[in-house]
């Protein structure tokens, strides 16, 4: 699906369509996709323990651990190409599920209040301390209390202390969840479904042809990555940008047709075996650096099909794995799915904050880990059970009233 930029060399309106028709009752009927609500639990999960990883390897950072790890650094390229593609693949799927019990003018006020809300109050409350435990690692004596003013000179980071910081994701749902509505309302339309439905007899006619879904991410990633490396600042991340957007509708339209699921659920060993195929091309690949004799051109093409696959093949056995194995919900489940969001918003926070003065121990890579990943959910857990409790805390964090 998406092709994400190498964390090597990773850099630090149309109006929407509003209307007030009714939900589908055909849609929504469909039965709960129990599979890939655990499927969100999980990517988001991974994305913590990626994050806290990101403290102990060699690449670029808020903080750093003085010694690093190459075995971490290795286990986290395993999950470096699927990881956004998974939790943006998921994302669309979700806003397919929320339109199934919502109009269109429901639905922008739900994200509004889900997505921008909390976006803004972190903006504010939750990402300054991550940048103000920068600040000490880089040097700096002033108290919280004397640097906090900064943010309100609204001078981006990193030059000043306004930022989104691991928010972006929130922002770029928002932003996708309003531009799609024209998307969103063409593909759960007849015209859209019976569009969705021809597109899985080609993959049954010739199942090849699924993997050709991957062609347009292949296309933005090798015309817009060279020139537009990942920023996450909206305005200037145009590879990232479209990809996950292509990522986040391909997730919508998959969702949207019980027939589309089927299928990727039917071919979930094969795509399970292309995945660690493929894996494994990529980390024989990376050791070896076969493909350094290659010229330019060819060579970055040669990587970005092996990179772009690697996630794809991952993504779609995940899917499928996820909806195979998991039929049934229950109070864990929708304890889980109420959670995580806040959990996100928080966990980055926190391990910041807790990492700054565990890197200062005089300790070997992996206890610092385990002690902050620890940390980190403990301390999320916490938090999220705090907020869960008013009607204030609910609001401010994305919860349902």
């Amino acid at each position: 699906m998406l092709l994400e930029t190498d964390p090597l060399t990773n850099k630090l309106s149309t109006a929407p369509i509003i209307s007030a028709e009714k939900p589908s009752p055909a849609t929504s009927a469909f039965a709960r996709e129990y599979g890939l609500d655990w499927l969100r639990v999980f990517a988001f999960s991974i994305l913590i323990l990626y994050h806290t990883g990101m403290i102990f390897v060699s690449w670029p950072f808020h903080i750093k651990n003085a010694e690093t790890s190459e075995t971490l650094e290795w286990l986290m390229l395993l999950v470096n190409r699927w990881r956004l593609p998974l939790l943006f693949l998921v994302a669309g799927a979700a806003v397919c599920f929320s339109l199934r019990r919502r109009t269109y003018g429901q639905f922008v006020g739900e994200r509004t209040r889900r997505l921008f809300l909390p976006l803004v109050f972190g903006m504010f409350v939750i990402i300054p301390p991550q940048i103000y435990f920068e600040r000490l690692y880089q040097g700096s004596t002033l108290s919280y209390a004397a640097w906090y003013p900064s943010v309100f000179e609204f001078q981006s980071y990193p030059q000043g202390s306004l930022s989104w910081h691991h928010l972006w994701f929130v922002l770029y749902i928002f932003v996708y969840s309003l531009v799609g509505i024209p998307f969103f309302r063409w593909v759960r339309s007849p015209a859209g479904q019976h569009a969705v439905n021809r597109l899985v007899d080609v993959f049954e006619r010739a199942p090849a042809t699924l993997y050709l879904v991957n062609v347009p991410n292949i296309i933005v990633g090798m015309s817009l990555g060279p020139f537009w490396p990942t920023t996450h600042n909206l305005v200037a991340d145009w590879a990232n940008l479209t990809g996950s957007l292509l990522t986040f509708l391909w997730g919508f339209t998959i969702a949207s047709n019980p027939r589309f699921l089927d299928h990727i659920t039917r071919r979930r060993n094969e795509l399970a075996i292309a995945g660690i195929v493929i894996a494994a091309l990529f980390f024989t690949l990376r050791a070896t650096g076969a493909l350094s004799g290659l010229p330019g051109v060819p060579r970055m093409v040669a990587w970005n099909l092996i990179s772009a696959y690697f996630g794809f093949a991952w993504v779609m056995a995940l899917v499928g794995l996820a909806r195979h194995h998991i039929r049934q919900g229950g109070p864990k489940l929708r304890y889980a799915t109420e959670a995580v969001y806040p959990f996100y918003i928080f966990h980055q926070t926190i391990m910041i904050a807790v990492g700054y003065y565990v890197i200062q121990w005089n300790w070997g890579v992996w206890p610092k880990f385990a002690v902050v990943a620890f940390a980190t959910f403990l301390g999320s857990w916490i938090a999220v059970e705090l907020v869960r409790r008013t009607a204030l805390t609910r609001l401010l964090f994305g919860l349902k009233p």
